[in-house]
C-alpha cells in the first residue's frame, strides 16, 4: 500500500507517518502540539507522527478502548496487582529454613530458598558438578599426621598462602587451625613440596580450576623454599 502526506500529498514511507519531511519542518517551527488529556507539551517527533497524546495518556486511552491489550486484563480479586493485602497473601516461606522467599516465588512455584534448594539437589553427591568419582571419601595415609601438618604451617609462617590470613584469625573465625592442602589433589602424595597452608575460606575455592591452582602453587612454593632453606 502507498501512503501520502496529509498536507501536500507527497508519498511517505509508512502508515504512521502523517507528514513528509518538508511539511514537518514547516509545521514544527510554527506549531506546538499538546496532549489532549494532560496538556503536556509533546516533542517535535509527535507532530511528525501526528500524535495527539503523550505516552502515558495514550496507553491509558488504549486500555479504555481495547482493555484486552492490558497485561492484567481479567485478573480479579487476589490475582489483581492492585488487591489490598494481596502482597501478604502471596508471601511464601521456605519449607526447610522458614526464610521469606522473594516476590517471584509465588508465580514460579518455588518452595525453597536458593541455599536450601541447592542442598536438596546435592543430597546425592553424584549430582554435584565437582563430583570426581568419590575421591574425597578416600582416607588419608598414615604419613599425613599432626607433626607433618605442623611442620608445613611453620614453614608457611602460620599464614594462608593465598590471602595471608593468620592462623589466629582462622581459629577465631572457624575454630580450627589452617588447612593443609595437597597441591596435586592426590592424598597419597605427602611430600612437603606437595603441601601448602590454606585458611578455611580459600581451601574450598581451590577445588575449582584444579589445573590452574596446581600450577599456581607450584610456582609459589619455589619462592617459599628458597627463603625457607
Amino acid at each position: 500500500m502507498k501512503y501520502y502526506c496529509k498536507e501536500c500529498g507527497k508519498k511517505v514511507s509508512a502508515k504512521h507517518v502523517k507528514l513528509c519531511r518538508k511539511c514537518f519542518l514547516k509545521k514544527s517551527k510554527h506549531e506546538e502540539v499538546y496532549c489532549l488529556d494532560c496538556g503536556k507539551k509533546l516533542n517535535k517527533h509527535a507532530c511528525y507522527r501526528g500524535d495527539k497524546r503523550c505516552r502515558s495518556c495514550s496507553k491509558k486511552y488504549q486500555y479504555k478502548i481495547q482493555p484486552e491489550t492490558n497485561h492484567f486484563f481479567g485478573l480479579k480479586g487476589k490475582l489483581s496487582p492492585v488487591f489490598k493485602g494481596g502482597e501478604k497473601s502471596r508471601q511464601k516461606f521456605c519449607i526447610d529454613c522458614g526464610e521469606l522467599l522473594n516476590k517471584y516465588a509465588y508465580y514460579e512455584g518455588n518452595i525453597r530458598c536458593k541455599s536450601c534448594a541447592r542442598i536438596e539437589d546435592y543430597k546425592d553427591p553424584k549430582n554435584h558438578p565437582q563430583w570426581d568419582g568419590g575421591l574425597s571419601f578416600e582416607p588419608y595415609p598414615i604419613e599425613f599426621n599432626r607433626s607433618l601438618k605442623e611442620k608445613i604451617r611453620n614453614r608457611d609462617n602460620h599464614k594462608c598462602q593465598l590471602c595471608s590470613m593468620t592462623e589466629i584469625i582462622n581459629i577465631k573465625k572457624y575454630n580450627r587451625n589452617l588447612n593443609i592442602h595437597h597441591i596435586d589433589y592426590i592424598k597419597e602424595n605427602c611430600n612437603e613440596e606437595n603441601l601448602i597452608s590454606l585458611c578455611s575460606e580459600c581451601n574450598p575455592k581451590v577445588n575449582k580450576n584444579r589445573n590452574y591452582w596446581t600450577k599456581y602453587f607450584k610456582i609459589l612454593l619455589k619462592g617459599v623454599y628458597c627463603d625457607y632453606f
